[in-house]
């Protein structure tokens, strides 16, 4: 995946997010949803003029709504040079300095991270982490701070200065407490199943994790049949070939097409297949 098409598809995340939230903030019907309705539909050029033909706000929260729009806007553009991430910058950093702790200043930091994270020709990784500490340790709306901590965790995890892989999760599993949205949560645990894998740490803390993550559920499609194997996997290589049996007949019950199941059937048969490294990192 190019560098220009990862950042368009969190967008498209982070857009539909920010439509959603505009239709909430008015009870009457908002002038500003047909342009989120526009970006979030990638037509950029049309929330652009739809946006310019809109009459100006009256009041200064409408005001303050329609700015963070217009800056969205004009972060979806094309093509994205290095000044207009400077403008956007700019105009982000304004809406902060309004000091008020409502949902666009929650937006507004969380957009700056991913801005200094992914956006930039240079990363800047550090000031990314610091807007998500930000966004983590204020009060008020949480919906932003549980979003970051999830960003967060995988620069804690892969890129952020650390003494130890250890350290690494033990950091990351820190966020965990706290987090109030439910696929946030999922999501963390998740991240922290994938490092240990990743690091060839005890199979068991993965495996604790993804069990977690499993519990509160939401999964579907390839992610859904890859966690049922990733546990499978790990209750195998932890000794539980009862709890290994039961998440394999899951995938064959959820996924009946998945090729994995030959190699699951294989093991349980008792036939040779492959196996995770012995040497564990920390062990």
């Amino acid at each position: 995946m190019s560098r220009h098409v990862l950042p368009r598809l969190l967008l498209g995340l982070f857009l539909l997010v920010g439509f959603a939230t505009a239709q909430a903030w008015a009870e009457e019907p908002d002038p500003l949803a047909g342009v989120w309705q526009k970006v979030s539909n990638y037509l950029t050029k049309e929330a652009l003029l739809e946006l310019e033909d809109l009459p100006q706000p009256g009041d200064a929260t409408s005001q303050r709504e329609h700015d963070f729009c217009a800056v969205v806007v004009q972060l979806d553009q094309r093509p994205l040079s290095e000044a207009r991430l400077d403008d956007v910058e700019a105009r982000l950093k304004a809406l902060l300095n309004a000091g008020l702790n409502d949902e666009i200043d929650g937006a507004s930091r969380y957009l700056l991270g991913r801005i200094a994270q992914i956006y930039r020709v240079n990363s800047n990784l550090t000031l990314a982490a610091g807007y998500y500490r930000e966004l983590i340790q204020r009060a008020g709306p949480g919906h932003w701070a549980d979003i970051a901590r999830v960003k967060l965790a995988v620069l804690i995890l892969y890129a952020l200065p650390a003494a130890s892989i250890a350290e690494r999760v033990d950091q990351t599993e820190a966020l965990i407490p706290g987090t109030t949205d439910p696929v946030a949560v999922r999501d963390l645990h998740r991240v922290v199943a994938r490092s240990v894998m990743f690091y060839n740490l005890s199979p068991a803390i993965a495996l604790r994790h993804l069990l977690a993550a499993d519990k509160i559920g939401g999964l579907t499609g390839a992610l859904g049949a890859d966690q049922l194997v990733q546990v499978g996997e790990l209750a195998w290589d932890t000794g539980d070939e009862k709890l290994a049996n039961k998440y394999y007949q899951r995938l064959r019950d959820e996924y009946p097409r998945d090729p994995r199941i030959f190699l699951m059937d294989q093991r349980i048969a008792g036939n040779p297949v492959p196996k995770r490294s012995e040497k564990l990192n920390g062990g």
